[in-house]
């Protein structure tokens, strides 16, 4: 029996790997600052097989719960979880090729904002499904998240400076993935492939919405990421 052609063309997605000697990627993913682009990449060098994605709860006990030998089966590996948590299970990851984008924190906030509401399935759904932005961004919002997941201190705006430049081997911001991605294409050794964007945002409130006293919220509770992105964005100019 002859398989149909869309099969046959998923299995070979599959079953596709990267060249051998193609160094391991470590992707550490900061919700809402572009991820879907960069996994949507990895997933053609190396095969869903070989690429390891934690984005939920379980997928991190089950990730936590693997030998070391199991984790580094895979060809690239990353995730929602704290950074600290993949330096625990990974070690140093001296040879894996680290990248990491982000977002400006305003932008990722109201990304972050409109997702929620419009994913039924979302965890954090019904808490947020019936506020406002104001009301998200007082009450919901967790504070300075790009700082706060890359060295598991809110505050420590010079600890994620220095992540981000010295711990990683290549970053972008959300407007930038695209030649990142091309970056990664020539690292791994593949033929380079534009970036498959893939936004799961919804319409919504954006920043041209924003009424003052959101946008001031907005900017308090991000006061640390703000710093960090325009301290890196200083470095790039």
């Amino acid at each position: 029996m002859r398989l149909p052609q869309e099969v046959l063309r998923w299995l070979a997605f599959r079953q596709r790997r990267a060249d051998r000697d193609a160094k391991r990627t470590f992707f550490f993913h900061i919700p809402k600052c572009a991820g879907t682009s960069v996994w949507a990449s990895l997933y053609d060098i190396y095969g869903t097989r070989h690429v390891c994605l934690v984005n939920s709860e379980r997928r991190r006990r089950s990730f936590a719960a693997m030998s070391q030998a199991a984790r580094r089966s895979y060809s690239a590996v990353g995730g929602h979880a704290p950074l600290g948590f993949f330096r625990e299970h990974l070690g140093d990851a001296a040879d894996y090729h680290k990248i990491v984008t982000l977002r400006d924190p305003i932008e990722r906030a109201i990304s972050e904002y409109n997702y929620i509401r419009a994913q039924a399935a979302h965890p954090r759904n019904r808490e947020v499904a019936s506020l406002s932005l104001n009301e998200f961004a007082a009450r919901s919002l967790r504070p300075n998240r790009q700082v706060t997941l890359l060295t598991g201190n809110g505050d420590d705006v010079e600890g994620a400076f220095d992540v981000v430049t010295r711990f990683f081997d290549d970053w972008a911001f959300s407007d930038g993935v695209g030649a990142l991605v091309q970056r990664l294409y020539q690292t791994t050794g593949t033929a380079p492939r534009s970036a498959v964007h893939k936004n799961k945002g919804v319409s919504g409130p954006s920043r041209a919405d924003l009424d003052p006293s959101t946008l001031r919220l907005l900017e308090d509770r991000n006061r640390n990421d703000l710093a960090l992105i325009e301290a890196l964005r200083n470095l790039r100019r």
